[in-house]
């Protein structure tokens, strides 16, 4: 994102060393981060509606040459960039002078205001007194583009997801279920997860990880097209089978037959190609019952 001379021009050779220090330590560390890992798919949930419903990138990054570097996040055009620093300690302070928080805070603003870009810069505490105690200690010089936040921390995901209710409804949404069991809660949760720890930290977008954890569990995570029709001869045979009731959500379709007495989910999305064989043989044989139907849900 950012080249070793416009360091050096904006501020000087030892800052410049200290950040490539930095950088070094913290691309080491990144692998066994599992604060910053759980941060960053809650972050990816959280957006996950917004790519899917209206097509937006938005980018994210971590541990790349920045000051303030555990994620990143570009929502492109002239947004500002959002970087998050977290910290799963008790004693944090902001400092002062290099290798301080409030120093590589005030340098990541500097820095983004060189290539026109504003900063909205965090600061992740995993204890909420400390929140409130480095909120109220927030320096001047950054706090106009600075904030403390919450994050919990725990070394379970789930037990962080049941924590946090933003979270939790942001992995129901990208369930393939409505209503779903914790059992698939926890799948796409742990597959979202294992797509980010293995992406191009050094920029990659929400899409892009979704994608990777639906290829791992596709009958699990909801379609991302938002053009669902079934076939209209599909639905007009569909319609005729006495006693059965569908409906299409999140691109699955769901089936009922004698109010429950029978029910299930296709373990396919609309926009594959294994649902439009589906189509086609529905088309083909015409099933007029459910007896009939039913090698077909399977």
């Amino acid at each position: 994102m950012y080249t070793t001379n416009q360091i050096r021009e904006l501020f000087g050779n030892e800052v410049l060393k200290y950040l490539q220090d930095k950088n070094r330590g913290g691309i080491s560390g990144e692998k066994g981060s599992t604060y910053e890992n759980f941060y960053a798919i809650y972050q990816i949930a959280l957006l996950a509606q917004e790519v899917i419903e209206t097509n937006r990138e938005i980018n994210f990054s971590s541990q790349i040459f920045v000051f303030v570097d555990d994620l990143i996040i570009d929502r492109k055009g002239n947004t500002p960039l959002q970087h998050y620093q977290l910290k799963n300690s008790t004693s944090v302070s902001w400092g002062s002078g290099l290798k301080s928080i409030s120093d590589d805070f005030s340098k990541q603003q500097a820095l983004n205001q060189a290539v026109s870009r504003d900063s909205e810069l965090h600061l992740v505490v995993s204890n909420l007194e400390l929140r409130d105690k480095l909120n109220d200690s927030l320096p001047e010089a950054i706090k106009s583009f600075s904030q403390v936040l919450y994050f919990p921390y725990e070394s379970d995901l789930m037990r962080v997801i049941a924590q946090q209710l933003d979270f939790h409804a942001a992995i129901e949404y990208l369930c393939a279920f409505e209503n779903p069991d914790p059992d698939k809660v926890e799948c796409v949760a742990m597959v979202l997860l294992g797509a980010w720890a293995s992406s191009d930290k050094s920029g990659v977008s929400i899409l892009e990880v979704l994608k990777k954890a639906q290829g791992v569990t596709p009958s699990f995570i909801r379609s991302f097209s938002q053009e669902w029709q079934l076939d209209r001869e599909v639905e007009n045979i569909l319609s005729r089978v006495e006693d059965l009731s569908y409906n299409l959500a999140k691109g699955f379709l769901h089936w009922k037959y004698r109010d429950g007495l029978e029910e299930g989910t296709l373990t396919y999305s609309i926009d594959t190609e294994r649902f439009m064989r589906f189509q086609k043989l529905i088309k083909k044989y015409k099933p007029t019952t459910f007896e009939a139907l039913e090698e077909f849900l399977i």
